[in-house]
This record gives structure tokens, sequence and C-alpha cells, in this order.
């Protein structure tokens, strides 16, 4: 085939059917490239086509309960049955199930870099930034308050505390384990 594909552009230049023929070619080997340059830059909404409006629906959840613990409505499970099981085989979310029952009992986002990307697809770029700023800017030894920042920012503190997590897991701070606490220690 791909002999072929050389053969219809030499000659396109001389028959005009094969020039419409290239032309075309041309315009689904563009949409091929878009289709995987789209696959490198949003790898999760890559996963199943159901993933990027069963991510808003997600991250709705998120904010309005500002928990990484999340139940849905039976017809929520149904319509992207699919795209939950590949959000869990991937280990971005946890689905709890429950015995007797074909729903999960608890959907729990469990990677924290998968609520860092519902925030950066679904809330303000400009908080986003903020937030980024506080923690990327903190100082060895300065401790951060989750609560504080949210009262400043107005983001939700699953949120806060997912970045906290993403930077404490690439060795620049500590997060506090402590139930109720949301604080982040720069060591780096």
């Amino acid at each position: 085939m791909e002999n072929f594909m050389r053969l219809m552009r030499v000659a396109g230049v001389n028959f005009p059917v094969a020039a419409s023929f290239i032309q075309i070619s041309n315009e689904l080997d563009s949409i091929e490239i878009q289709k995987r340059l789209t696959k490198l830059e949003d790898p999760i909404s890559s996963l199943h086509e159901d993933i990027p409006s069963l991510s808003h629906v997600i991250y709705i959840a998120l904010a309005e309960n500002d928990s990484s613990a999340l139940n849905f409505r039976d017809d929520v499970y149904d319509k992207y049955s699919r795209a939950f099981a590949k959000l869990d085989s991937q280990g971005l979310i946890t689905k709890h199930n429950q015995a007797g029952t074909i729903y999960p009992a608890l959907i729990e986002v469990s990677d924290a870099s998968y609520i860092a990307y519902l925030a950066t697809c679904f809330e303000d770029t400009k908080k986003m930034d903020l937030l980024f700023t506080i923690v990327g800017s903190c100082k060895v030894g300065t401790w951060l308050n989750g609560h504080e920042i949210q009262k400043d920012i107005q983001l939700p503190l699953v949120v806060i505390k997912a970045i906290f997590d993403i930077f404490a897991s690439n060795g620049f701070g500590i997060c506090s384990r402590n139930i109720g606490e949301c604080t982040y220690l720069a060591n780096a």
C-alpha cells in the first residue's frame, strides 16, 4: 500500500484525478497526525471516548463535595460504566464495589495527578496558576496551610491537597498525614 501511495504522489503531478486522490490522502494523514498529537498532549482523555465528559462530571462532584470520595446516581454509572472501568484499571480512581449490586458503593479519586488534571481542565486558570505559584515558590522550612489557601483563592481543599501531594511525591516537601489537616512543608 505504501508503494501505491508513493506512485500516486509521483503521478499526481501529471494527472488531475491522481492529484485529487493525493489531496484526500494528505487530509487523512493530517487527521491521523492530529489524533496522535492529542493522545500525546492529553493521554487521560484518549483512554476512552467518554472520559472527557465523565471527567467533567467527576470534577463537579469533587468541587461540590470537596472530597475525593464520591457517590453518583445509577444512571451516571450506566452511562459511563466503561469509562469508570478504564479509569479504575489505570489507578486514577478506585471503585469500591458492594456485594449484591452492580453499582459501586463509592468512587474514590485516588490519584493526585488525576485530581490536578481535572482542576487544570475545569477550574479557573488564574486560581490554578496562583496555587502552583504559592506551592512552587514556597521557601525551604515554610509550612503552607491548605485551609488558609482555600480561603484566599477559593479552590476546593481536595485540589490543594492533591497539589501538595504531587510536590511531596517529587521530593520537594512533605505533607502532614494528620486527619483533618492539609499542610505542606517545603524542604527543597
